[in-house]
């Protein structure tokens, strides 16, 4: 073992370079950068800088923003043969504000402002379908498709704390999974 390690240090020995004067001046050189850091920090402690006292508050209250937003599609193709109900688009991608529910398909809006939301569905085989976006069950935008096409709708409303909003069946029965169905908001204000 001896032996291997004296040939492998006398074969490659040259082309290794151990600690140098290159080195030695870059970590001399970060540790002057550590030291210099050190001290604006110390600085920046002891100042009462009123540009920042004037900002901080605001950027605090921004600090508890939470934003909301969700995306969900459907999975499998969805069969609503007593029609009339909403689409439970079961895969979520996201949900900020755990406002929507992949069991029930309904958004409902943790938070008051002005929300963007959108669908889009496809049906399956040669069905044609009529799909309602619904804000507490009463319609915002509607969209159509026929024969393996797909249809959509976007919509910016204003929802308070709880409204709910769902995309419904009205007719046809077969929409198609796959995740070519989604169904979209955001709060936008």
């Amino acid at each position: 073992m001896n032996l291997y390690l004296v040939f492998c240090l006398c074969f490659i020995g040259p082309s290794v370079s151990f600690p140098d004067t290159e080195f030695l001046k870059l970590q001399r050189e970060l540790n002057k950068q550590k030291q210099r850091l050190d001290v604006f920090e110390k600085e920046l402690r002891r100042n009462d800088n009123t540009a920042i006292n004037s900002v901080l508050p605001a950027l605090l209250a921004k600090r508890d923003y939470e934003g909301v937003a969700f995306s969900a599609t459907l999975s499998v193709a969805f069969d609503s043969s007593g029609h009339n109900k909403p689409i439970p688009f079961d895969s979520v991608n996201a949900n900020s504000g755990n406002g929507y529910s992949p069991s029930t398909g309904v958004f409902t809006a943790p938070q008051a402002g002005m929300y963007m939301l959108y669908t889009s569905l496809s049906v399956d085989g040669d069905d044609a379908l009529h799909a309602e976006l619904q804000k507490n069950g009463v319609p915002q935008c509607a969209c159509t498709s026929t024969h393996y096409g797909s249809g959509s709708c976007m919509v910016i409303i204003p929802l308070s704390v709880g409204d709910r909003v769902l995309v419904k069946e009205i007719y046809g029965r077969h929409v198609r999974g796959d995740h070519l169905a989604t169904f979209n908001g955001w709060l936008v204000l």
